[in-house]
């Protein structure tokens, strides 16, 4: 039951549904029994996975999946997740407990929960919070770093688009048009290794920034004399090239807005909208279509990326 990270066209209707799903499973497993002594079961690259994790993630499984999965899905999470983190270590891919917290509080949003209502249904379910956090921070560094992969490996042309849109019913004439926007990216810079006062330093900035923003033709000298802040010159990406979470985001802004500061591989991110068009001769169903290639594509290159994480370790059963 390894869940590999969603893209852009699902990624809002997928993302971890089970949570919303876990308060009305969770009665027939109230009272499941902790154990009190732990061994380690596995090594992964000499990382330990203990029989403590095997009986958390396995409650929390059944939990999810109305007991149709137990030990053994559990087991093979586990090792997936300490390859997932390991591989994050080694690219210096961090997923801050801000992060963890506000992605924790989602899930609680998503079954109509608090985060301390959320909490306490696991701990009646049998399994301590802190083994869904360990899952959802795998994870999100998981998911992390096959983005970045996936943008640098992965081309989708509009031959691919035509190609899926064979056979589908077309488009109303007035739904002919897709968004194109010229976006700037700014990235305040936090060095690998740096401490956590240093990103909560250039999340200020950044901060401080977007509130003082006055335009993409300005940016450069607002960014003059500012240490470690990185403008990048202006690109154009229609609609149908942006992921669901992204073009949300943008749609919600008008020509010299700027995203909410945002966690990124390099440091603390801004997209600044230095202009944005309607263009004809584009479909909902295009933008569609381009989700779907890219979710499919993605979810590929993830199982491709983890299955060879596998064949490379080393993991030693006791």
């Amino acid at each position: 039951m390894v869940l590999v990270p969603s893209f852009p066209s699902s990624r809002a209707r997928r993302s971890l549904a089970i949570a919303a799903l876990l308060v009305p499973m969770l009665a027939g497993f109230a009272g499941a029994p902790v154990w009190s002594q732990s061994a380690i079961r596995i090594l992964v690259n000499d990382q330990a996975i203990t029989s403590y994790d095997i009986q958390q993630r396995t409650a929390m499984i059944r939990a999810f999946t109305r007991g149709r999965e137990g030990e053994k899905a559990a087991i093979e999470q586990l090792i997936d997740e300490r390859l997932m983190l390991q591989e994050a270590a080694q690219r210096r891919v961090q997923i801050s407990d801000a992060e963890l917290d506000a992605e924790f509080a989602s899930r609680a949003r998503s079954a109509n929960l608090s985060a301390a209502q959320f909490q306490q249904a696991m701990r009646q379910a049998g399994f301590d919070p802190q083994t869904f956090k360990s899952f959802l921070r795998a994870n999100m560094a998981w998911a992390r770093i096959v983005q970045s992969r996936f943008r640098a490996t992965v081309d989708i042309t509009e031959q691919d688009v035509l190609a899926a849109l064979t056979g589908r019913e077309a488009a109303p004439e007035e739904q002919r048009k897709a968004t194109e926007y010229l976006v700037q990216q700014i990235i305040f810079v936090v060095p690998g290794g740096a401490g956590a006062g240093v990103e909560a330093q250039q999340q200020k900035e950044a901060a401080a920034f977007r509130s003082a923003f006055q335009g993409c033709e300005q940016s450069l000298q607002q960014a003059s004399g500012k240490a470690g802040v990185v403008v990048k010159p202006p690109v154009r990406r229609e609609e149908g090239q942006l992921g669901a979470n992204l073009r949300a985001k943008l749609a919600g802004l008008e020509v010299g807005g700027v995203t909410q500061p945002e966690k990124v591989p390099e440091g603390i991110q801004l997209l600044a909208v230095c202009a944005k068009s309607e263009i004809a001769g584009q479909t909902e169903a295009a933008v569609e279509a381009r989700e779907e290639i890219s979710s499919e594509r993605g979810q590929l290159l993830a199982r491709r990326y983890l299955r060879d994480l596998r064949s490379d370790a080393v993991i030693e059963y006791r």
